[in-house]
């Protein structure tokens, strides 16, 4: 996987990672993916749209197959994957195991 490693993050994504020490520099995979993570959990459409427009759908659809699918609640995922363009088989399948996990958590 090829990672950016030079995004700057704007002002209202580091707010985001606020248990971060996040700089206006902070780069490289972990940050990606931290910054990816925290914008599809918790951004506002302003971030979605620096989150696209930054990293493209074929690298968002890569990160919601290698972690995404596993730490997003449901919603947020099926979201995601439209925007990204998921194949609706896999997006169903990413979906109905996300609510599993959800389901398993509440007891």
């Amino acid at each position: 996987m090829t990672y950016n490693y030079f995004v700057l993050l704007p002002a209202s994504v580091r707010e985001l990672l606020w248990e971060y020490r996040a700089g206006p520099d902070s780069t490289g995979p972990g940050w990606e993916r931290a910054a990816i993570e925290r914008v599809m959990l918790r951004g506002l459409l302003a971030d979605m749209r620096w989150l696209l427009a930054t990293f493209g759908r074929d690298r968002l659809r890569a990160f919601l197959a290698e972690r995404g699918r596993r730490v997003l609640p449901p919603r947020e995922l099926r979201f995601w994957c439209t925007i990204c363009g998921t194949p609706r088989d896999e997006a169903d399948a990413w979906v109905d195991e996300a609510r599993r996990s959800e389901r398993a958590w509440r007891g």
